[in-house]
């Protein structure tokens, strides 16, 4: 099976040649050391072709969640937004040097990235939806503002207004916050001046540009004006503001709320899709199709008639139908059988959940995790 080189694992066993400039750098038959798949990092190979064969300990085997941010740094960044919101309600002042501060470690830790897409099943969602919520709206429009080529001044103003854009919710009272069930008409209208009370806060920060202020302000206004609270068009809204609208809106829609159930990534970036171009940027959502994995080669998922089958090839133009083969049991070990399926090609098959973002090859020592997030 080909495999981007970002997903080789020691213990992997090549099935073809690696070639560069028509030379034999390693030949089919040799197993992969950590040595090894550095190595052909550093000659520019993009992918592999590796025997297909997975260990049943990655399937079935025990589970680790995981996190693009370290649980170290997501703790801190929580505690941080925590932190204001509990100092704004009694009236104090923003710390946005500890903000900033705070936006700095995360643009740290997402430089440390070994893989060049970003796994949106990897942005985890944990039980407390304000401040987690907060915390992976930044990673996600950081993530994508990385892939725009914005410099370190514009991702720290970006970081920045990303992880203050519900500030105005600490005005709002909690009854109607946090209501259970769907809000009445004056309910919705106390909502939605979250916006407005968010910029007037950070306005009075003059450690804040307009740049990340505008953030909370605009993150809710729409591409084709039926957004709120000035119902701007287009680029009249800010960019930054565009891009966190679209990661606030996955994050959300990826999360337990207490009036509905979270949905899969590949949902809710359908929905992000049905969107463009009227309620997104289109440009923006291209974006994010363009740098982001659904479903990573060597994902290994059940599809709708139950059966399991690995990510061999990911659609550029349709990244939440991958090509896929489908697994049979083969002793201790799943196998491939049969050809590739290319799901754009074969509407009625779907995928209905991820398995295993990782596999473990036989002999490998590759990290091995059931998705939580799904």
């Amino acid at each position: 099976m080909r495999i981007s080189i970002v997903y080789a694992k020691p213990g992997m066993k090549l099935a073809e040649n690696v070639y560069k400039s028509r030379k034999v750098l390693l030949r089919a038959g040799t197993v992969l050391t950590p040595a090894t798949i550095n190595a052909l990092k550093k000659r520019g190979i993009l992918e592999i072709e590796v025997e297909s064969e997975w260990d049943m300990q990655a399937l079935a085997g025990g589970s680790q969640e995981v996190d693009i941010i370290s649980e170290e740094i997501r703790l801190k960044a929580e505690q941080t937004i925590k932190d204001i919101w509990e100092e704004v309600r009694k009236g104090g002042r923003i710390h946005i040097a500890r903000v900033k501060s705070t936006v700095e470690t995360i643009l740290e830790e997402l430089s440390k990235r070994n893989y060049t897409f970003l796994k949106l099943a990897d942005i985890r969602a944990l039980d407390n939806y304000t401040f987690t919520h907060s915390v992976n709206v930044c990673v996600l429009a950081l993530s994508l503002g990385i892939a725009s080529g914005y410099t370190e001044a514009e991702l720290l103003e970006l970081g920045t207004g990303a992880l203050l854009h519900d500030l105005g919710k600490v005005i709002i009272p909690g009854d109607v916050l946090n209501k259970p069930g769907p809000l009445n008409e004056e309910e919705i209208e106390i909502v939605r001046k979250h916006p407005a009370h968010g910029f007037h806060l950070l306005c009075q920060e003059p450690e804040i540009g307009i740049n990340a202020a505008l953030i909370p302000y605009e993150h809710h206004e729409r591409y084709q004006g039926d957004g709120y609270p000035r119902g701007l068009r287009g680029d009249a809204i800010h960019k930054f503001a565009q891009l966190v609208a679209i990661a606030d809106v996955y994050d959300s829609l990826t999360s337990d709320r207490s009036y509905r159930s979270k949905l899969k990534p590949y949902e809710a970036v359908e929905i992000l899709i049905a969107m463009s171009g009227q309620g997104f940027n289109p440009k923006l959502v291209n974006l994010l199709l363009d740098n982001v994995e659904i479903y990573p080669v060597g994902c290994i998922v059940e599809l709708n008639d139950g059966s399991l089958a690995v990510v061999t090839s990911v659609n550029k133009m349709l990244p939440i139908r991958p090509k896929v083969r489908k697994l049979v049991r083969h002793g201790e070990s799943y196998v491939p059988s049969g050809d590739e399926m290319d799901l754009m090609e074969n509407p009625t098959v779907f995928i209905t959940r991820v398995i295993s973002l990782n596999w473990m090859s036989r002999g490998g020592a590759g990290s091995q995790r059931e998705d939580k997030a799904l």
